[in-house]
């Protein structure tokens, strides 16, 4: 009588193609490359949007954002403060020592006044940006 099913040799086989497969592909599923970098970016332009549009808003006061190292926005960089990033080293900004403030009409001034491109990078050498061009438009790259 013949039976229907595997022999205990496939199912082995079979078990081992299966872990050098999840062995191979696990570090593409649980390593967070470049996670860092675009989250900082994200919510670098939703600060930069937020500041220009304040900028459009209320013509009567001027908002600027400072670009350090390790921090963008605006001073004084604390916990209660809404518009900065703050990062441990782990992400940085380039280039350093630069302010951005926006006119009325939500173009870049001051540093970034014929549009400017911010760079982070992450610790592990992954970086992304963000341009402003000369018109006020914010987009990533």
């Amino acid at each position: 009588m013949k039976s229907r099913g595997f022999t205990l040799i496939e199912l082995i086989i079979i078990l081992v193609i299966i872990g050098i497969l999840a062995v191979s592909v696990s570090p593409v599923f649980f390593n967070n490359s470049g996670t860092q970098s675009q989250t900082a970016r994200l919510q670098a332009m939703s600060i930069l949007r937020a500041i220009q549009q304040q900028a459009m808003q209320d013509t009567t006061q001027a908002y600027e954002l400072e670009v350090a190292e390790n921090t963008l926005g605006i001073p004084p960089y604390t916990d209660d403060n809404n518009f900065q990033i703050s990062t441990a080293g782990e992400i940085t900004f380039s280039p350093v020592g630069m302010t951005i403030g926006f006119n009325a009409l939500g173009q870049p001034t001051q540093g970034c006044s014929g549009g400017c491109t911010i760079t982070i990078t992450e610790s592990g050498g992954i970086s992304r940006a963000i341009s402003i061009n000369k018109e006020g438009f914010i987009n990533a790259q």
